[in-house]
């Protein structure tokens, strides 16, 4: 994969990010709070 500079993003897609940016830091955090992160 790479990054795409300059990447028109719509309000939908950004929506869909976000969520799952929060889902991965709720796992993150999960895991963490289960002593598996070191």
């Amino acid at each position: 994969w790479e990054i795409v500079q300059g990447l028109d993003i719509d309000g939908f897609s950004r929506q869909r990010i976000d969520a799952s940016t929060a889902e991965l830091a709720e796992e993150r955090d999960a895991v963490r709070d289960l002593g598996m992160l070191g």
